[in-house]
């Protein structure tokens, strides 16, 4: 307005273009990070884990999708548990199930044994929660739906 129709138009276009490239910008951005997420989504659905399976006590590594009730697991420290477990055996273990119970810190596991079942241990590892720390083995119990998170 102060510079009148032929010169003022140029402001009122330089903010519309800038507000354009913004948009563009953005947008390309949120798609690309969009992409990365279903690719780590898909990555996240394909992990393998080590199971003890048949009466030789040979191990096979398998995806999570393929695990059965009744196998043997192998756990450590950093997976995420793939389904619904009872602790067989294991060393210094603790498990970060804030994913599913909210509580922020690491709730500690062991077996139950003889020397420890006046202390009520917590033998059961539920599915989508982190192993902190230590590692063992579990036996599997319930897998896909049929888990708790499921």
């Amino acid at each position: 307005m102060q510079h009148g129709w032929t010169a003022g138009w140029v402001e009122g276009v330089a903010i519309f273009i800038a507000v354009g490239v913004i948009v563009s910008v953005t947008a390309g951005n949120n798609y690309v990070k969009e992409k990365q997420f279903q690719k780590l989504f898909q990555k996240a659905n394909e992990d393998f884990t080590v199971v003890f399976r048949g009466n030789e006590g040979g191990t096979q590594t398998i995806p999570f999708t393929e695990l059965l009730v009744g196998d043997v697991i192998q756990i450590e420290s950093g997976m995420k548990v793939p389904a619904d477990c009872i602790i067989l055996s294991g060393t210094d273990l603790s498990a970060d199930e804030a994913a599913l119970t909210g509580e922020p810190e690491h709730v500690e596991k062991s077996d139950v044994n003889e020397n420890n079942v006046a202390y009520n241990p917590s033998p059961f590892i539920l599915s989508n929660t982190l192993i902190a720390t230590g590692s063992g083995t579990a036996l599997v119990c319930a897998v896909g739906t049929n888990t708790r998170s499921g």
